[in-house]
């Protein structure tokens, strides 16, 4: 493990230095912090369109950076060659995959934390209260940021980063709407059977990041959860065995790649 965690390091000092990831964060952070200026409304119009505003930015700079991080892990190593010199040691191509892609996960951690930090105390700042929904949230976007990239890293091991980005992008996006996708798949009198079961091929192989979303109830404290705790736990635990299969896919992959 010595090896992976070395890797790691590595990738996380190399993508902390480049510039777009930066910039996405400062955007974001911006954002937020102008997101405190809705002075005009009442406190609850005020705390609804904060709350909604932010969690949903720091879900969309969670996407680039993910996204961004994820389709270039690999092929970015194969284009400067670097990656001849890294397997021409006592590193295998597992080790390579899992380095690289711990050390992209570390990177979007320190992002969303960085961001989080930021909305969680401008939240207090308004509210004078710790509301442990808000931090539920934040880590929630987290985990889905980390399926995310698991799904960008699987991809980038066969695929250009150009292909890619659409790809990845298009599975977040379909992943979504997973409650739309499980609505579909059943049975009515105006869908035929093949379209239904096509709907449950959708809904159980493509990630379920609608899942993660619970901006709802945060924001709307008539919907509610009947146990948060559960809820996020079950919704967590599925994102981590998911992202552990789409390494493994990765892994046989790359293990019969020629590079």
């Amino acid at each position: 493990m010595g090896t992976v965690f070395t890797l790691a390091q590595g990738t996380f000092g190399e993508a902390i230095r480049r510039k777009i990831l930066n910039i996405f964060l400062v955007v974001a952070l911006a954002l937020i912090g102008l997101f405190f200026a809705f002075s005009s409304f009442s406190m609850r119009e005020q705390m609804t369109i904060t709350l909604s505003t932010g969690l949903g930015v720091i879900t969309l700079a969670g996407v680039f950076i993910a996204v961004i991080l994820g389709i270039n892990l690999v092929p970015a190593e194969i284009e400067k060659r670097t990656i001849y010199t890294i397997l021409s040691k006592p590193v295998r191509r597992h080790e390579f995959l899992l380095g690289k892609f711990l050390g992209g996960l570390l990177t979007v951690f320190v992002n969303i934390a960085l961001m989080g930090i930021v909305f969680i105390l401008g939240v207090w700042l308004k509210t004078h209260s710790m509301d442990s929904q808000v931090w539920q949230g934040v880590i929630m976007i987290f985990f889905q940021m980390m399926l995310l990239c698991s799904v960008a890293l699987l991809f980038s091991v066969f695929v250009s980063p150009f292909v890619n980005f659409f790809l990845t992008f298009a599975v977040f996006l379909l992943g979504s709407m997973s409650s739309i996708t499980e609505s579909l798949a059943h049975q009515d009198g105006h869908k035929s059977q093949i379209a239904c079961d096509f709907f449950w091929f959708v809904h159980f192989v493509i990630p379920n990041f609608g899942n993660f979303n619970i901006t709802n109830p945060i924001i709307h404290p008539d919907v509610q959860v009947q146990n948060m705790g559960l809820y996020m736990g079950q919704t967590i635990i599925y994102g981590v065995i998911y992202s552990i299969i789409m390494l493994l896919i990765a892994i046989l992959i790359f293990d019969r790649r020629e590079v």
